[in-house]
Order: C-alpha cells, then structure tokens, then sequence
C-alpha cells in the first residue's frame, strides 16, 4: 500500500565554484575555496510561522514537541523562507535524481472508499516534479486499517524524480510543496466524490508527529554553506580590498596585527548556522600557531550584515614567529550536523623584510631654505627572520632635484648591515641648496630603502624594497611659530591654536578663583629652518590681571629683567618648547571679572614672524555656574541661529567651590532684573525666563555645601522686537547673606542666544512727512519724508522716484547733496531714516490736475537686491493750480486739460444748432404770410389791414429753454 502525502518548501543559498588550496598566496589574490561537496539534508515540514505564508513551513531544524496536522482534501501549502543566496538541489543515489518524501498520513472512510493524493515539489512557481498516490484502503475507527481497526499515522514515501544536473532555487525564492487530495467516499452501496463525505477523511500530520518517532520530510543533497569565506587584511581594512597574505616575523608591534574577516552564508538562513570555528596552523601541519587558535566565534562575535554572518578576529602574532607556509580553514556547522571546511590559500611569513620609517618625533615635512644645509633621520628595521643577513642601501632615484642642486649625500652610502630579524639602523640624509630661486624644487621626496641578500648561490639579490615620502617645503630661516595652549599638563584640554584659531572659541570663559593662580601649558613650536628664541607677550584688556611664564621643565622665570620682556630659550628648528603661564586675578572687586587674553609671541630673528591666540579667563568667588546642556547641537552656552519668536533652553550645573565648612544659600537673579542686562538692551528685560530645578520648581535659591552642586533649567522665550546677531545675558548666582565686613560673592554667568536674520516683503514703510498744497507752474516744494525698517537687520534702502512728464524730482538725504532721481538710506534694524524730495513742476500746467509721483523700493543684500517679491511700490498723490484770472484763463487757453477742451466743443456745438434752428424758422415764417396776402385786394390791404406785432410760436420758445439748458450742462 502506497500512502503519499507531502509539504515542504527549501531556503538554500548559492553554491559558488571554488578553488583548490595553493601553497602561497601574493598580495591582492582572491580568497580560495575548496570544492562545494554535497551534503544530505533533511528538510522538516513543520507548523507556519509569521515569515512564511502557507499551511506549513520546510525548515532544516527538526521539529520538536509540537503535533501538527490538516486535511488535504482543499490543498495544503508548505513553503520555505526566502532563499538568502542561489542555492542547488540535488537528488539522492547514484545518478542524484531521486528526492524523497517521507509523510505521515491518515485514510479514514468506510470500507471501498478511494483516495487521490497529488504531491507537486516547486522552485517558487516553477514545477520541478509531481506524483500522485492511489488510496484504496482506508481506516475506520474502531477496527484494524481496512478491517475497521483503530486508525493510526502512517509513513509513506514518495519519490520525485529530477534532473541528474539538479535544480536551482534561486535568491529569494521558496521551495514549495503542495498537496491536494480528492476523495471517493463509499456510504450505503453507493459512492460519492467528495471531501469527507459521510465520514471520509485524508489527513497529514507534520511537526513532531504524535505516538511516533518519525517526522514528515524531504531528503535530498545540497551545499546550503557554500559561500562561506574567510579573508586577511590589516586592521582597518575593508573586505573588498586585497588580501595581505604575506608577514614579516619581526614588524613592529604596532604592524604585528592581523584581521581575519568571516563571512558565514547559509541558503537557509541563520537559523541554519550552529558552530563557526577559524584555525591557523604551523608549517607542520599538526598543531595550531598558537593558544589563540581554534577562534571559536560565539554569537555575540558575530553580526547579521547583507544576509550573511559577519565576525572579526584580530591576532596579534609574537615577534619572531617562525618563517613558513601557515594554512588557514574556517570550519562552520549547521543544524544538521554538516561540518563544511573552507580551506584558505593561508599566510606566509618570510624569511626576508625590511621596514622603512622615520624616528619618533620627526616631522614628515623636509625643510630647505637658500643657501642652506638640510637634513632627516630615517629608521630602517630588519623584520624577516633570525639567521638571515640583509644589506640595505638607500636611494634617491636619480634627477629628484635641479642639477643646480647638490647630489643628496648618505651617512653610509655602501649600505647598512643588518645581520638579523629586529636589527635596526638610523641613515642620515643631506641635502645642501644653492643660494638662488627654488621655485624648482619638488613638492616630494623619493626615498627608497632596498634589501639584499645572499641567495643558494651566493649571487647577491635584492630580496625586498621599502619607500618613503616626504613633502618638501621652502621656509626662511626664520619662520611664524606655532602655539598651541592648554589647561592641564598632560596636553588634553586644548583652549587655543594659534594655527587653527577658528577650532575653538576664544570667548569660552576659563574659570579662576580669586584667591589662586590660573595655570596654563603653552607650547611653542619653531617652524623656522634655524633655531630662535621668541619673545612673549600676553595682552589683557581689562586692568588688574597679571601674567608670569616659566619654562615648564626647569620651572625658571623667562623675565628678562634687562629687556623687561618675557624670552624662552633657544628652541631648535622643528623643536618645541612648554612654558607655563601662570595669570592672576585682580584683587579690586571694580575690576571686571572676565577679560580676553590677546597673546602674541614673536621671533627674535625676525620681529615679523609672530603668531597669535586668544583666550578667555573669568575669575570665581567661591561659587561658579556652567551650562552642561542645551537645546542647541552646538556650542555649550550659544544657542542659535533662531527666530525672534523661539525659546531656549540652558542646563546649568551651579558649583559651590569653596571648602568652608557648612552650607551656603546661593541667590538665582532673573536675568530680566539684572542692570547687567538691560542696560545693554532695555529689549531683555521683556524676556520671559523661566528657571527651574529637577523636580519642575520654581529655582531661586540652591543651598549648597563645599564642591556641592545645583542643576537648574532656564528656559529663555524671546519676546518684543529683537535685532539679529549675538545677545549675551548673564545669569547672577549671588550669596544670600554676607557679614557686614566681607563683600559680597558672585557669579555671572555669559550666556549667548543667536538670533537669526529675518528680512520679510512689505516691511519698509514709506510715509510722507510733509503736508503740501497745490502746485503752480514752475513751483519747487521740498518734500520730506519717513522710512521706517521694521525688519530685525540694517539694510540698504535703494528709493527711485518716477514723477509725470515734464516734472523734475532730485532726492536727497541732506541739503548739501545735490540731489537725484533717486536715495540710497542704511536704515537700522526697527529704525528710520528721513529724506527729501525736491518736486518742481513744469512752466506749463493744467489747473485742477491730480498727478502721481511712484516710489520704487528696493532692499538690497548687500550689494546685491533682495528677489523681486521683496520690491515694494509706493504712490504719492499731488495737485495743480492757478494764481489769478489772467494765469488761470490762459493755462486752460494755452494748455486746456481734457474737460476744458470738452467745454469748448460743447458751446460750438450749441451755438451751431442755435444758428441753424433761428435761419429755419425765420424762412418758414415769411413764406406763410405771403401765402395769406394773396387773395386781398391790394388797395383794400392798404386802407383796412392792420398788421400785428410777430407772435412767436412754442417750438421757437421750447428751442430757447433747449438752448440754456445745453448751455448749464456744458
């Protein structure tokens, strides 16, 4: 009876082709692998979890404790993960094309009910193979199988047949297995297709299966661990580089470290991976190269990086190892108990090397000036092995320097012997230019250190090379220095660099207490091709302070009581010099407490050649405030750039310095009430500070004991109109109660908030001072005006004026100047400034006219206008008139506006129509009475007719009203 059941879906990684083991391996070569043999796998179908979709999961780590199981009547789905590299499967036997599945089923159903069961292995979507099983003797409960037994799990095998040459799974995809069952259930006679129809059921269990000892699984063969590498470099060394395979027995310590770099792969995963082990052996072969080998890698030495498991190992090996071929494996072993060996082209250390270097000390930098000597040490060390003599000649290839040049001369020019591993020698280079231009002169210098050796022979042959570089700088030979100071003597608080003076904050107060000595270390450095000696001088700017330096080595004053100046010794070309400084503090409580240190010390062999630093020191009276946090990455203390609208928020850690016995109540003053502050800027003291302690109080005293400490929160919101730029507050710390004979003790605090520069469009405001009246021809008025700057920085105003035809505009800020078309005002940040314009108007105006002058305003950054949305236009509205009738009738005469000439063609007009009507009528009229005279009899129209006086008609009296009315209009 063949019951066939089967899930299951692989993760399997890429097999990559590998290289057979060599004896040595050269700089720069690739790592090399021994060949991917196959290993038998077994691949569990196991319950789902939250990676892997599906009814199942294929997994190579055995199931242990839980039951699983599901009808395959519907189809169930066994996935594995996502591969994480290419990864090919074969069969098992001889030819490797048979994979087998092995599940546990269940065929439950009365007697004569059949089964189908259909098993398809897939690479993601692709069919590798399929097979289906035919059941025909199911169980039913209570009975023995097909005899109505109990029913039990049972074990059937299945065998895929693949491709003798396997198949690939590749990265990213599953391997899937899919089972489908369809059912004939036979109830009462008849049959019925069905899933467990009338009782008819196919399950398959997975997981540790239940009351047996076997699991549901695949077999098969792959190399899931066949990219697993291991390579060699030095510290620091990235992977992608060459491989360092070859080491000298006698580096230097500090060369004597060797990074091994593993990378672990498994196609299934991490899970997969169970032990890593790294072993280096000796030339024998038989025992380890030292106790630090076998490097077992524990989990915490190693990190999940592009899929892979990344671990470092870094040995230092002992100074005079034994020269020879030292093979290196990585062994790795995974769930399954697979232990794969990867076998590396390993190291050599040889017989022959020389290191090349320059002593402690020396500078890098070959120094040369006119007419003067050079000189460098170099270091050469034997690093190959005892027993082995080398000859070391240096070199500087021929045609480094102009033929003007001297030859470069050596101490030992027939070389330097150097009979075994960790022998050491010191040649001396010179080089001596010629009094003229060096413009010629190379940037770098060649040195080359080349080993020889006797071979089997006795022909003596170059067995190694070493090279150096040097830059090359021409200096005078007398040179600035350099300064360097610091607040310990250990040189690891560095406050100033004459070198690198934007590297630190020359405002940053050291703090000084009042009863002691400030102490600094300064270093002097002689960057000058001669040795010198330099003057010292410390400039402070407020009075009160004093300064003494001493030679830190000797602990003698540098006064020269001659000169009156402070002098160090002499100092060698490229030497250093450490004096301490020592300032002290006023002792008059109206000197100011903070001052800045200017200090500049010159060359004596060239009084121009100096340099120059700058510090900060702030004397203490027994208690002492420093910010520890802010809401700013920045500096400590400056807060900033931000808006006018922003807070800030300081930490502030308050010291109680002293070592009196008891406590001490400590006054926290609002900078708002600090004269301090707002005599500088009435602006602050509309500043909301809000100070707190730890626990979200109001902070006003801290209560402090000796070398106690208070924290406090100070939050600082900006309020009113506040110009851009740095704004230094202080925060008082004062005593709470003095005795009436002591003074009293304090503590400000410099605390700086950058305000960022806000420009912003239509914030210049234009406005005319001056009332005015009408023009007349030929008028000047002065016109002043107000520009007021409501932005938070000063800015360049540029004002053009455009006035009608025929009108002339001068500008002006003051009455000397003679005055243009336009102004250019600096008008301070929320200021104003005035200017005037001369408006004269033309000889010819229209009387009554309303005219317009346009100001174009222009902000400029700079020298450079702001964008063209920060333009602004501003218009101004004036008038015309006339003095007298004579000058008002002939404007409108000589030069008539729009309405005048309007008037006149009106009256032109009407008076046409007037004349025109009265000729019509007057014809009309007289033809009418000669028409009724006709019939009399003329003797009787002289005798009785009485003519009357003309009656006018009502159309002539209503072109009359017409008229006038036309008239009023115009």
């Amino acid at each position: 009876m063949h019951i066939a059941v089967f899930l299951t879906t692989l993760m399997l990684l890429s097999t990559l082709p590998v290289h057979n083991q060599t004896d040595s391996l050269s700089k720069g070569t690739s790592p090399s692998y021994v060949p991917a043999n196959l290993q038998s796998y077994k691949l569990y179908l196991d319950s789902p979890n939250e990676t892997v979709n599906g009814d199942g999961m294929i997994t190579t780590k055995e199931p242990s404790g839980s039951h699983e199981e599901a009808s395959a009547v519907g189809g169930l789905d066994f996935r594995s993960a996502e591969m994480f590299n290419d990864l090919w499967i074969y069969g098992q036997g001889s030819s490797n094309d048979q994979i087998e599945l092995k599940v546990y089923l269940k065929f439950e159903g009365p007697d004569g009910s059949t089964a189908d069961l259909t098993m398809v292995l897939e690479s993601d979507n692709d069919e590798i193979s399929s097979e289906t099983l035919e059941l025909d003797d199911p169980c039913e409960s209570g009975g023995l199988i097909g005899q109505g037994g109990d029913c039990s799990w049972t074990p059937s095998e299945v065998f895929f047949s693949i491709s003798s040459d396997g198949f690939k799974v590749e990265k990213g995809s599953q391997i899937k297995l899919s089972i489908d069952a369809s059912v004939t259930c036979q109830t009462g006679g008849q049959g019925g297709i069905g899933g467990g129809g009338d009782g008819c059921e196919l399950t398959i269990a997975y997981g540790d299966v239940e009351q047996t000892p076997g699991t549901s699984h695949l077999e098969l063969k792959a190399n899931a661990l066949s990219d697993s590498s291991v390579k060699v470099h030095r510290p620091g060394m990235l992977w992608t580089e060459p491989e360092v395979t070859e080491w000298e027995p006698y580096q230097w310590v500090e060369n004597r470290d060797i990074e091994f770099t593993i990378d672990v792969r498994s196609a299934f995963g991490r899970d997969d991976i169970q032990r890593v082990e790294l072993d280096l052996t000796k030339p024998s072969g038989t025992n380890s190269a030292s106790s630090d080998f076998p490097k077992l890698f524990e989990d915490d030495d190693l990190r999940l990086d592009n899929n892979g498991l990344v671990g470092n190992f870094t040995w230092t090996y002992p100074e005079g190892i034994a020269p020879g071929q030292y093979n290196l494996t990585l062994q790795v072993t995974d769930v399954q108990g697979h232990v794969l060996t990867y076998s590396h082209m390993g190291l050599q250390f040889v017989d022959h090397g020389i290191d090349l270097s320059l002593p402690v000390g020396t500078s890098d930098t070959l120094l040369y000036a006119p007419g003067q000597q050079s000189s460098v040490d170099f270091q050469i060390r034997h690093t190959g092995a005892q027993g082995n003599p080398v000859n070391v000649v240096m070199e500087v290839p021929p045609n480094t320097f102009p033929s003007s040049w001297s030859d470069p001369l050596w101490d030992r020019p027939e070389g330097y012997e150097l009979s075994d591993g960790g022998a050491f020698a010191k040649p001396i280079l010179t080089i001596e230019t010629p009094e003229a231009d060096l413009s010629d002169a190379p940037e770098l210098l060649e040195v080359f250190a080349r080993a020889y050796a006797e071979n089997e022979n006795g022909l003596s042959v170059e067995v190694a090379v070493e090279r150096i570089l040097l830059d090359m700088e021409e200096v005078g030979v007398y040179a600035n220095p350099r300064v360097s100071l610091y607040e310990d003597e250990a040189h690891q608080k560095q406050i100033a660099d004459s070198e690198r003076p934007e590297a630190f904050d020359s405002s940053l107060s050291h703090y000084i207490d009042s009863e002691e000595n400030g102490v600094y270390f300064m270093d002097v450095y002689n960057a000058g091709f001669d040795t010198d000696t330099f003057r010292i001088e410390l400039d402070i700017i407020e009075d009160g302070w004093r300064y003494n330096v001493f030679d830190n080595t000797t602990g003698t004053s540098l006064f020269d009581a001659e000169t009156g100046e402070y002098v160090t010794p002499d100092i060698a070309s490229h030497e250093i010099l450490t004096m301490k400084v020592e300032v002290t503090p006023p002792s008059s409580r109206d000197d100011a407490d903070i001052t800045m240190i200017n200090g500049e010390i010159y060359s004596r062999g060239d009084s121009d050649r100096k340099a120059e630093f700058f510090f900060t020191v702030h004397r203490t009276f027994g208690i002492l405030a420093e910010v520890f946090a802010d809401s700013d990455g920045g500096d400590l203390g400056t807060i900033g750039p931000i808006s006018p609208t922003d807070s800030a928020t300081f930490d502030i850690r308050i010291t109680d310095s002293t070592d009196e016995i008891g406590e001490r109540r400590w006054m926290i003053v609002n900078p708002a009430r600090l004269d301090e502050n707002t005599e500088v800027n009435p602006a602050y003291a509309a500043w909301n500070f809000e100070i707190t302690d730890s626990n979200g109080s109001n902070a006003i005293v801290a209560t402090l004991g000796a070398n106690q400490t208070f924290e406090i929160e100070m939050n600082v919101q900006i309020n009113g109109q506040i110009e851009a730029g740095n704004h230094t507050i202080y925060l008082r710390i004062k005593e709470e109660v003095v005795d009436d004979d002591e003074e009293l003790r304090y503590f400000d605090l410099p605390l700086i908030i950058k305000i960022e520069e806000i420009v912003t469009p239509n914030n210049i405001i234009v406005q005319q001072k001056t009332s005015t009246s009408a023009f007349l021809p030929s008028q000047t008025k002065s016109i002043e005006y107000l520009v007021k700057n409501n932005n938070n920085i000063p800015l360049d105003i540029v004002i053009t004026a455009s006035a009608p035809s025929g009108w002339d505009v001068k500008m002006k800020t003051n009455n000397v100047q003679i005055g243009a078309n336009f102004v250019i005002l600096t008008v301070p940040a929320f200021s104003q400034d005035e200017f005037t314009m001369d408006f004269t108007s033309p000889e010819s105006i229209r009387t009554g006219e309303e005219l317009t002058v346009e100001f174009e305003v222009t902000p400029m950054d700079e020298e450079v206008p702001y964008p063209l949305e920060f333009k602004q236009e501003e218009r101004f509205k004036f008038a015309t008139t006339c003095d007298g009738f004579f000058n008002c009738v002939s404007s409108q005469v000589l030069n008539p506006s729009t309405p005048t000439i309007g008037l006149y063609f009106g009256l032109a007009l009407v008076l046409f129509i007037a004349i025109y009507r009265k000729g019509a009528q007057s014809t009309s009229g007289m033809a009418v009475w000669e028409e009724e005279l006709d019939p009399i009899d003329s003797e009787e129209e002289e005798k009785s007719l009485d003519i009357p006086p003309p009656i006018e008609t009502e159309d002539d009296f209503d072109d009359d009203l017409e008229l006038i009315e036309e008239l009023e209009d115009l």
